[in-house]
């Protein structure tokens, strides 16, 4: 006999079935065109589903960019490669870049998460020491975001100009040029 889910039980297995389908979604069709109808259909709940469990489209991509860079970090600590590009998920972000630049609460909301990411690189990086010479940790945080960020816009547009490895070589260059070996802190 199967077990009864707990009320929350249940609520988590709806809300990763909206967030699943959500990425899947964005994926295949962009963030705008995306549809929290669409996306409620694709998880077999109702839309009323979908607002009971977030307040916004925004809101819902925002918690799959926050799951993405859980999974992104927990790769990132192991000592397995770094993980790969998604063209289709980087054209969906970069497609709600575009609207969260013109919604001020939204655009909030990415800059809190992005200041995080910094913080946390950062920290990463530097095994907690700054460096007073070059630049502060958050501020190579920053570069190597906006630098990750291009070369996904540009393999993109044109994958044979950018070669698998260009970000890692480039990162390693960028932390030998603060003084660090690029060994993450345990």
């Amino acid at each position: 006999m199967a077990e009864r889910l707990t009320r929350e039980q249940s609520r988590q297995r709806t809300r990763t079935a909206i967030l699943d389908a959500a990425e899947r979604a964005f994926a295949s069709r962009g963030y705008r065109t995306s549809t929290l109808e669409d996306i409620a259909l694709a998880a077999g709940f109702t839309k009323g589903a979908v607002y009971s469990n977030f307040a916004s489209k925004a809101e819902l991509f925002l918690v799959l960019l926050d799951r993405r860079a859980d999974r992104d970090r927990a790769r990132l600590t192991t000592d397995g490669p770094p993980p790969a590009a998604d063209p289709a998920w980087s054209l969906a972000t970069l497609d709600f870049l575009v609207e969260a630049v013109e919604e001020e609460p939204t655009r909030r909301a990415l800059a809190e998460r992005y200041a995080e990411a910094r913080s946390q690189t950062g920290r990463q990086v530097s095994g907690g020491r700054p460096d007073p010479d070059w630049a502060t940790w958050e501020e190579v945080a920053s570069v190597a975001m906006a630098l990750g960020t291009g070369l996904i816009i540009q393999s993109i547009i044109d994958p044979e100009a950018v070669a698998g490895d260009l970000f890692g070589r480039t990162m390693g260059a960028l932390l030998r040029s603060t003084g660090d070996a690029g060994e993450p802190s345990s």
